[in-house]
């Protein structure tokens, strides 16, 4: 789901009048704003683009595919009498938003599907603008909308042109967390060298790895093992060890590794890389459900932990 926008300079000119018209115009004071939601705001690696949307479903689906989640945009009206248009390019792959009807008409003129509302622009409240940038050089995510002025103007300085306000909203936006697989699973880590009768139990049931000294589990861990069970069941031994790997037949590698006696085939380590040795943003985000060749995926942190702390000959139980 690529987002472009493919308009010429001429039509850009002729928008903005009526775009600004709407902005300005009388406020109605029979709608009032009602309450306010989140908008998700989404990146593409690949293409360099960014998606807005309040739809949670659809931002997870996003991020399950390879996009990053940066956050909360801003927080928009629930309802409001100014509505926000999207719309999408399929030659393009791409989205535009406008709350301007004389532009969504002329581009569903050209070809672009009219997708309904997104969001709402705020009827009374002026504190969050929203400022629209477009990059006349790009062929995909051609417009950026932020409510950050610093962004606006990094982007105008390094050739962009500033298209002024977007629309209203009522609310801050807010950083997104540390996704699961870049963080420690729990809290500070023990110390591994030195705990008494330590072992690993790795439940498949769970997507769990359980550390732990005696009867006692001191750290839980969140895991990926194999797809249609393909984790082996049974005790293991920790063996071999080594920073990273790349298995050209599956497409991706990991870093961190710490494998199983006897066979030494599987292993655990950290979420995949890709050739290049980035981690691999739609793989990262399965850690917690079956996604494995039958290693035992972890986050990057508690991977390393492994292969730093974890001692050989350490009794692994799988089941």
């Amino acid at each position: 789901m690529r987002r472009t926008i493919t308009k010429h300079a001429f039509v850009v000119i002729a928008v903005m009048a009526a775009f600004m018209a709407v902005l300005l115009s009388p406020i109605p004071q029979a709608s009032a704003d009602e309450g306010s939601r989140d908008m998700y705001r989404l990146y593409n690696p690949n293409s360099g683009e960014h998606f807005y949307t309040a739809d949670s479903n659809e931002r997870d689906h996003l991020t399950g595919v390879g996009w990053v989640y940066e956050g909360i945009g801003w927080r928009a009206p629930v309802q409001s009498s100014v509505p926000v248009y999207r719309l999408y390019n399929s030659n393009a792959g791409d989205h535009h938003y406008t709350l301007n009807s004389y532009e969504r008409d002329m581009l569903v003129s050209k070809g672009w599907r009219y997708e309904g509302i997104g969001w709402y622009s705020s009827d009374t409240n002026r504190s969050y603008p929203l400022y629209r940038q477009y990059n006349p050089n790009a062929k995909a995510g051609a417009h950026n909308y932020t409510l950050n002025s610093n962004e606006k103007d990094m982007l105008v300085r390094a050739g962009w042109h500033d298209e002024e306000l977007a629309w209203y909203g009522v609310g801050p936006g807010e950083g997104a967390p540390v996704p699961q697989y870049q963080r420690p699973s729990g809290g500070t880590y023990p110390n591994l060298s030195v705990t008494p009768n330590l072992s690993i139990n790795v439940s498949i049931a769970d997507q769990r790895v359980y550390v732990k000294s005696g009867s006692n589990v001191i750290y839980t861990l969140i895991a990926s093992t194999g797809v249609n069970n393909a984790t082996p069941r049974g005790t293991f031994r920790i063996g071999n060890r080594g920073s990273s790997f790349y298995n050209a037949r599956e497409g991706m590698g990991a870093n961190y590794w710490v494998a199983f006696e006897p066979t030494n085939t599987y292993l655990f380590h950290s979420v995949p890389t890709n050739s290049s040795g980035q981690y691999i943003v739609s793989e990262g985000y399965k850690l917690g459900q079956p996604a494995s060749h039958g290693c035992v995926r972890l986050s990057i942190p508690d991977a390393q932990w492994f292969y730093q702390q974890l001692p050989s000959g350490t009794v692994v139980h799988i089941f």
